[in-house]
């Protein structure tokens, strides 16, 4: 039987921080209705909403080069450096998650559990002024109705998603799974902790998650107007939610105040 084709996921497009969180109030009431209890909702933002929902090592230029390559290298390359991780890493989903967390290319694909984290990714300028998204995802469906492991969500090192992480240097792709799964990830730094990180992780199907019929009334989009970004961002620093919050430390303090006085309060 060949899978169902995905329907239009969006459930409209905001332009206030009110209207966004009652389009999320809608969504997450109507999921824990059918649950019969509060529903697990992931968010995930987009600053461009052309972008699918893909991990790095499925995008172009980097799915040209195996994983274990990046693995590899990162692996041996790092080791000088440890001491910026919040944890030492010791297994290989430890060390796969390292390499997300300093942007290498990986099957993870980042999810948070707060919705004014994503709106924050999805409202930032980009080139082109292009229009943002926000994703919902009920991320129970992608592990019953993709992954096929139940109705739960596994932590990462549980013996149903093993598979996911092949030994180094094991290319026998075809002992991974294909489809995604959503796990939970070890709350290994501060950034993770702040934008209360989770996670999906690909199998050796290539295709983003939005292209997945079976996702059909668990998979929704706000649509984020480029016209209204600015207003959003404003909004969302009064709320608190800002670069210093979600990225603990220097780093995320100078670009807040940067980014401040660069785009002033955008109409």
């Amino acid at each position: 039987m060949p899978n169902p084709e995905p329907s239009n996921p969006s459930i409209g497009a905001v332009e206030s921080l009110g209207a966004f969180l009652t389009l999320v109030d809608q969504v997450w009431m109507s999921w824990s209705e059918k649950r019969g209890g509060v529903a697990d909702i992931w968010f995930r933002g987009h600053a461009n909403a052309a972008w699918p929902l893909l991990p790095g090592a499925y995008r172009t230029p980097y799915r040209q080069v195996s994983e274990h390559r990046y693995r590899h290298d990162f692996f041996l390359r790092a080791q000088p450096f440890l001491g910026e991780a919040t944890t030492t890493p010791s297994t290989d989903w430890d060390w796969y998650f390292l390499m997300q967390h300093y942007g290498m290319p990986t099957r993870l694909l980042d999810w948070t559990e707060s919705a004014l984290v994503a709106l924050y990714f999805a409202v930032q300028p980009i080139e082109g002024d292009a229009p943002g998204s926000v994703w919902v995802l009920y991320p129970r469906a992608v592990n019953d109705r993709l992954a096929e492991i139940g109705n739960f969500i596994p932590i990462y090192n549980h013996r149903l998603v093993a598979s996911y992480m092949p030994a180094l240097w094991d290319e026998r792709t075809d002992l991974i799974p294909a489809a995604p799964v959503a796990v939970d990830p070890p709350v290994n730094s501060k950034r993770l902790a702040a934008q209360k990180g989770k996670f999906t992780v690909h199998g050796r199907d290539t295709r983003a998650i939005d292209s997945y019929g079976e996702l059909n009334g668990y998979l929704r989009r706000i649509d984020v107007p480029a016209a209204v970004k600015g207003r959003l961002r404003r909004q969302l620093m009064s709320a608190g939610v800002a670069e210093s919050a979600l990225f603990p430390g220097l780093a995320g303090l100078g670009r807040e105040i940067r980014d401040l006085h660069a785009h002033g309060l955008d109409r």
